[in-house]
């Protein structure tokens, strides 16, 4: 062989050696690398932003970068998880919500913009949220039967606001009618916080929300209790009977919030994510505020919020005449 043709050999093979040896991977950014940005689809004041602003400073602790909590209200939730949907999925953007948004929104027989399945990576649950009954303390009823009875000497005359058509405290409302054969009529809010305005002020009588933002109000006397819809007292309110106790027998609203991730984020960033939250709702300063606002803590793996979210797509989608009519 001449020099030439071996010289050639040798870098062929030469070549392909260097060809076969691993390249290095490319250092994968650590998570998170810049803020990280929770977004509540509804106004200030409700449930899911109560939540979310209680894990914020435990979250930054954690994860060493700012968590920053976003309200962005409209259509029960739908724009707010809309933008989620929609965001890099990268964990920087989370979205904290209600069934409302992820699980009612499909059937309330509007076009939403996303799929709750294809386009969330569940995180967590957070909370179970028992849902009550208020009034304001000039509407002239102590008890559930008084309020009824209101409602039924004056048929249209009385109103109850909620956080907006197809969320879990407009339907209490509307199982509420239709077991009762009562004729109460919705008044919509873009968010609780708005909503429990509108009843503090008096412009609406009655509301159904969620205990955990009402008892502050109760406490003050701005606000009177009537019901809770759980199948039993809350601890938080024990003096405050049941709806099924108070003469609607089988009657049960509860409602719960949950936390997820733009679809596609990658396993990885799902796990640091649920430590976080885990190791975050276990500070007692959470424990005592959620709990003695009524709330239940809950704590899921991912695969399990995503099995709720499944379940209650089915079980809302047999419901979803009671809210497609609401106004």
């Amino acid at each position: 062989m001449s020099a030439t043709r071996r010289a050639f050999v040798g870098g062929l093979m030469s070549g392909c050696g260097l060809a076969a040896l691993p390249i290095p991977a490319r250092a994968q950014a650590s998570y998170p690398s810049r803020a990280v940005r929770i977004l509540v689809p509804f106004a200030p004041g409700g449930g899911a932003d109560i939540v979310s602003r209680l894990l914020s400073p435990h979250l930054q602790r954690i994860l060493g970068q700012s968590v920053i909590v976003e309200n962005r209200a409209g259509a029960a939730g739908r724009i707010g998880t809309g933008v989620v949907a929609k965001s890099d999925p990268d964990g920087h953007t989370l979205l904290v919500s209600t069934e409302s948004s992820l699980v009612i929104a499909p059937h309330i027989g509007q076009a939403i913009g996303y799929d709750p399945l294809k386009d969330f990576a569940p995180v967590s649950l957070l909370t179970r949220n028992t849902v009550m009954l208020v009034v304001h303390p000039s509407v002239p009823v102590k008890t559930l039967q008084e309020y009824m009875a209101l409602a039924r000497a004056k048929p249209g005359s009385q109103f109850y606001a909620s956080s907006g058509v197809g969320g879990p405290n407009h339907l209490a409302g509307e199982i509420f009618n239709r077991t009762t054969g009562l004729e109460i009529t919705h008044v919509p809010f873009q968010g609780t916080g708005l909503a429990l305005q509108a009843v503090v002020s008096n412009q609406v009588g009655a509301m159904w929300g969620f205990m955990a933002g009402l008892i502050p109000h109760i406490r003050e006397g701005t606000l009177k209790a009537i019901a809770v819809g759980s199948k039993e007292r809350s601890a938080a309110l024990p003096n405050v009977p049941t709806v099924a106790e108070s003469g609607v027998p089988g009657y049960e609203a509860a409602s719960w919030i949950g936390m997820a991730a733009p679809g596609q984020t990658p396993s990885n960033v799902i796990e640091t994510l649920w430590a976080a939250v885990s190791k975050a709702m276990q500070e007692k300063a959470v424990v005592d505020n959620l709990t003695s606002g009524g709330a239940e803590i809950v704590v899921s793996r991912p695969e399990q919020f995503r099995q709720v979210i499944e379940s209650d797509l089915l079980k809302y989608g047999k419901m979803s005449d009671l809210f497609r009519t609401g106004k």
